[in-house]
């Protein structure tokens, strides 16, 4: 035996007596590695392993060993094998030679297969990317209620991104802000902490996600007897996808006849999360309305949807009673509302939403949006300084010629 050879063995053995402590201390901490994912949500936000039934965060704290112990297999075999090349150089017959680096050709490709395999998920391209029974009916009544979804994880964040958008449907999950509006952050920052309780206040009436999760999430949020699956997928590689339908969110328009006056937004947003506070009845204002509530009338007044698009929001309603119509969409100055076709002051509810008040009787209310007319100004006045540097650029051209 060589120099080399030997010098070889003993580094390879070296390297495999780390290997193999290494292993016994990640085996020794599997426990508190899974006990720290289960504290991290892993467990409540990403779907177990349809075929083993782990949860996540046994596989997430597994995932050391094994990687570990696929490393000290490989090593130990790519190791003997090269040890024979060594071996064997110049003093075997060639075949001898080539097989021993056929073997070891074999082992790194089955080594390279087993790692990339993970990253590798099959699915039928009909049931993840066309149509499907979950978005028919989201459709079927555009602009009433919103989604929200229960995972990110794989084929559910390409729903999110992509599918959506695509069939016009209303969700309460953003893909990607990287500069959300300062209200925006400050109402997400409070409500994000009580899930049930964002999904009433924002018409959230329906939740996408794996079937098992959402059971286990709604009554970790003890609120199972508010949540029923209506639609379920057989896809079991995502989970069996299921929409369910939340009872206490609140409608996407409605009037309310009671309301509270908070001018501190600290205040408001605290007693929205209040578990006292019924935002079935009470609609929670920054100034007080031009209107007199009436004690005698109920806590909610119906509004038909007449027309839902982007940029225009057709809204009727009957009222006995005055009240305040809420519609459960972002307020924003670029937002205008006319009531009978007469302008209308609208103001912020329930701190992001846009309300305008309404006396007794029916009323027919649009909101529209347009853009400012600084921005008119700003973009006609890029163009005419665009046009007078053409045209001055022009000008100085033509003096130099003559």
């Amino acid at each position: 035996m060589n120099r080399l050879t030997k010098n070889f063995l003993i580094a390879l053995a070296v390297v495999l007596g780390i290997s193999l402590l290494w292993m016994a201390i990640l085996a020794a901490s599997v426990d508190s590695r899974t006990q720290f994912f289960a504290n991290g949500g892993y467990d409540m936000f990403v779907q177990p392993n349809p075929a083993t039934g782990e949860k996540a965060s046994q596989i997430m704290a597994a995932l050391p060993g094994r990687a570990m112990f696929h490393f000290f297999v490989v090593t130990m075999l790519a190791g003997a094998m090269i040890v024979n090349l060594l071996w064997l150089n110049g003093a075997a017959k060639p075949w001898l030679r080539w097989g021993s680096c056929a073997g070891l050709a074999l082992i790194l490709y089955v080594e390279q297969w087993s790692a990339t395999s993970n990253f590798f998920e099959y699915y039928s391209p009909s049931q993840v990317y066309g149509d499907n029974p979950i978005f028919q009916k989201l459709r079927a009544s555009p602009g009433r209620q919103r989604l929200a979804m229960l995972t990110r994880a794989g084929y559910y964040n390409t729903w999110l991104s992509l599918h959506l958008p695509y069939f016009d449907i209303d969700t309460i999950d953003i893909p990607a802000a990287s500069r959300p509006p300062a209200d925006y952050t400050a109402y997400f920052g409070v409500v994000d902490r009580a899930p049930l309780r964002k999904w009433e206040l924002c018409a959230t009436r329906y939740m996408l996600g794996p079937k098992d999760l959402g059971l286990q999430f709604f009554k970790a949020q003890n609120g199972e007897a508010f949540f029923r699956p209506i639609v379920e997928m057989d896809v079991p590689q995502l989970g069996r996808p299921t929409l369910f339908e939340y009872s206490r969110a609140l409608p996407r328009a409605l009037v309310l006849h009671r309301w509270e006056i908070l001018d501190d937004p600290d205040k408001l947003l605290a007693r929205l999360v209040d578990p006292k506070f019924d935002p079935h009845s009470t609609i929670l204002l920054n100034a007080a309305p031009p209107l007199q509530p009436d004690p005698n009338a109920p806590p909610s007044t119906a509004v038909d949807i007449v027309s839902f698009k982007p940029a225009r929001v057709e809204l009727k309603t009957s009222l006995k009673s005055p009240g305040i119509l809420m519609l459960n969409d972002r307020y924003d100055t670029g937002w205008t509302v006319a009531v009978d076709g007469a302008p209308a002051k609208m103001q912020p509810g329930n701190f992001i939403m846009r309300t305008v008040p309404l006396p007794p009787g029916e009323h027919r209310v649009v909101f529209h949006y347009g853009v400012p007319a600084a921005m008119w100004w700003l973009t006609w006045g890029q163009w005419i300084a665009i046009t007078l540097g053409l045209v001055a650029t022009a000008i100085s051209a033509l003096r130099r010629r003559k």
